[in-house]
């Protein structure tokens, strides 16, 4: 049976003036034998997010499919009955109303406060499985944008997650040198009075371009400086369907929609087996130099 890549969505035009683009890549993937087929689809969501670059797009796509592989804990065993009893632990809840600049918004928060419930790394598996799914979902997007709430949270919470440094390493390249999205802004809200550390843990692995769309709030309000609160939750002051609610409802779509999907995933990775050439650096384990400051984040 022939398996359908992750990447499938509606119809789009292709502007002319990138259609050499297309082809360029596709003949470089003939020379990658360990990388998976790509359909002309796949390639166009990579070359969108990278801004119709040739060669970040190659990089983005080496790096997507080597990540996958190097991290199993993540990209592996993605069976949705165990997904689905993860799931109660935390929310995402992608909302129903783009930005004006037909952003796409979605939320993340946790759902069960108790910290013995808290397991980093089944809360990322859970993160990239709904994150796939929902790629394949929107198609092409001119951006997306991440909320983070962290109302609730306590420093049991932050111990839970500092051994798990190397898993936060990997999320964090996935976000930056990995994910076939265009990241316009990350909003963290309600953030708690222990930030200093959190940041503090997170702060060598995060590039300067993340660094610039990473906003801290002290409560929902302020998002209205970056777009209209009506968009957001009713709990959060906005005219849309409740956290909950949006989270099910994603929630059923994945089961009838992505059921045998998520399984299927894993096996678009690429094959070191069959890699030409000298072996490429591992990604994981590369250090990340920062290049911002964190002293630009001012909690609003």
């Amino acid at each position: 049976m022939k398996i359908k890549h992750p990447f499938m969505y509606q119809d789009i035009e292709i502007p002319k003036s990138k259609i050499d683009a297309i082809d360029a890549l596709r003949t470089w993937l003939s020379f990658q034998p360990h990388l998976p087929k790509l359909s002309d689809e796949t390639i166009m969501l990579f070359l969108h997010s990278c801004y119709y670059s040739l060669e970040r797009t190659k990089d983005t796509i080496e790096n997507y499919y080597t990540l996958r592989g190097k991290c199993p804990e993540f990209f592996s065993n993605w069976n949705f009955d165990d997904l689905q009893e993860l799931w109660k632990v935390g929310e995402m809840a992608p909302l129903p109303k783009a930005t004006p600049e037909g952003y796409q918004i979605i939320l993340y928060r946790l759902k069960d406060l108790d910290p013995s419930k808290l397991l980093f790394n089944d809360l990322v598996k859970c993160f990239c499985a709904f994150n796939d799914a929902k790629i394949s979902e929107d198609g092409l997007v001119p951006g997306y944008i991440v909320i983070l709430d962290m109302k609730g949270l306590s420093f049991s919470h932050f111990m839970k997650v500092t051994p798990y440094v190397q898993s936060i390493r990997c999320i964090l390249l996935y976000l930056q040198e990995c994910h076939p999205v265009r990241l316009k802004q990350v909003h963290v809200i309600n953030t708690v009075s222990f930030m200093d550390r959190v940041l503090s843990l997170i702060k060598p692995f995060i590039q300067s371009e993340l660094m610039n769309i990473l906003h801290l709030h002290g409560s929902a309000e302020s998002l209205s400086e970056y777009f209209p609160l009506d968009l957001m939750p009713e709990e959060y002051g906005g005219k849309q369907t409740a956290v909950s609610k949006l989270h099910d409802d994603f929630n059923r779509l994945m089961e009838e929609r992505y059921k045998q999907w998520l399984k299927e995933c894993e096996k678009f990775v690429a094959n070191e087996k069959n890699r030409t050439g000298k072996p490429r650096k591992d990604i994981t384990k590369a250090s990340t130099e920062l290049e911002g400051s964190f002293r630009k984040l001012d909690i609003d």
